[in-house]
């Protein structure tokens, strides 16, 4: 008893106010369920779509379209077949049930309707997005985690913008979906992840303030700017690494900067301005410490396959806001270093943990290094190998 108390303490002692209060809140009241079908403004789909970032073979080779036509996906390294009306399935582990309801699979079609003009494309989204509505009714389970909605609003947002030209004749479908996300729009703003912060605070807020522009809520979107831009004073570190120090949500953090920034340039054009010293600090560190390594550092909770690849990143950042990189060798805030001799590229930790009141994607990988040749990995980190089984510990130990 006395050490289960010791172990609490030791936890509780870490966290900040706000997600101690959070906790508790959550604890006496699960998640505000009622669902709000209702809306009074006229819903103006955001330019979100951004070729450099969803036009790029190396991104869509990670979904078969072809597959995806006979209702087959693949979510991370797992096979699965689509059932109509069912979106659990026992044999998904948590993180790949998130993924599923995360719909970033549903893109690839969206991407081959736009170059092919094929309605198939469209009428095989239709079918998987109307299911999902139809049984995701009661606000429960990972389709209604506020995580799993932030990341699937702008997912759907996408391909609407993929699929402009058909969606003007169908515009049952569109007031069908849009209610949808509006109704998604309003739980998650009564569901934030403050007991958690982080990573997944901020893609809250990322998706609340797209809500908030597209639906015309004026109050929430002066509200909601704020908190974003106060969230990544404290998220992006000076010398501009996501401050959970994995390379991995440091580029899912910069996408969603990059995509508020597209949106904000055509509908709230002078309030880009913010955005753009940080996703600079942001460039700046992700060139810098991807050069010569030939793929994602796995320092902390980082791996390829999850976040777009750096290029994509940085062609976008180039193209759509004018950002070049500015290359660096030492970054004193975050801890990392790198060296180069020739044809080697080393990059060493010499960093914390991460954030001290959420250490959930840290590794014990102080003072590891990884090394390249030629661009090609020679001593690599464990990364993340597994996220949710036996194996997690292993991976995130010594």
């Amino acid at each position: 008893m006395f050490s289960k108390m010791k172990l609490y303490y030791h936890t509780v002692r870490y966290l900040r106010p706000v997600q101690i209060y959070h906790r508790v809140v959550r604890h006496i009241r699960p998640g505000l369920t009622r669902r709000i079908n209702y809306r009074t403004g006229k819903f103006i789909l955001p330019k979100i779509f951004v070729p450099e970032l969803d036009l790029k073979a190396e991104y869509l080779k990670r979904f078969d379209v072809e597959e995806l036509l006979h209702s087959k996906v693949r979510l991370l390294s797992k096979g699965l077949r689509l059932k109509p009306g069912q979106w659990h399935y026992p044999e998904l582990l948590p993180f790949e049930s998130f993924n599923l309801h995360y719909m970033e699979y549903l893109i690839p079609l969206a991407v081959a309707y736009h170059n092919t003009g094929e309605a198939k494309y469209y009428r095989k989204f239709k079918q998987i997005v109307v299911d999902w509505m139809q049984t995701n009714t009661d606000c429960k389970g990972n389709g209604w985690h506020p995580y799993t909605i932030s990341m699937r609003i702008p997912n759907i947002l996408i391909c609407l913008d993929l699929f402009r030209p058909i969606l003007s004749e169908d515009s049952r479908f569109l007031r069908e979906v849009t209610d949808s996300i509006f109704s998604q729009y309003r739980y998650l703003l009564c569901n934030q992840e403050l007991h958690l912060l982080g990573n997944h605070y901020f893609e809250n807020l990322k998706t609340i303030v797209l809500c908030s522009i597209s639906f015309g809520d004026e109050i929430l979107y002066e509200k909601y700017i704020k908190r974003l831009e106060k969230e990544l004073q404290e998220q992006i570190l000076e010398d501009g690494l996501h401050f959970e120090l994995s390379l991995t949500y440091h580029k899912l953090v910069l996408e969603g900067l990059i995509r508020l920034g597209v949106c904000l340039q055509h509908m709230r054009p002078t309030d880009v301005f913010f955005l753009v010293p940080t996703i600079q600090r942001m460039v700046d560190i992700l060139a810098s410490l991807e050069k010569g390594m030939g793929k994602t550092p796995l320092f902390n909770d980082a791996g390829d396959g999850v976040a777009k690849e750096a290029n994509q990143l940085l062609d976008a950042a180039r193209d759509i806001l004018d950002i070049e990189p500015v290359y660096q060798d030492y970054f004193p805030v975050s801890g990392y270093q790198k060296l180069y001799h020739d044809n080697v590229a080393v990059m060493f930790d010499t960093g914390r943990l991460g954030p001290y009141y959420m250490t959930g994607h840290s590794h014990c990988d102080a003072l590891s290094f990884e090394l390249a040749i030629d661009e090609r990995p020679v001593f690599v980190n464990s990364g993340t190998y597994h996220y949710q089984t036996e194996l997690r510990s292993f991976f995130r130990s010594t």
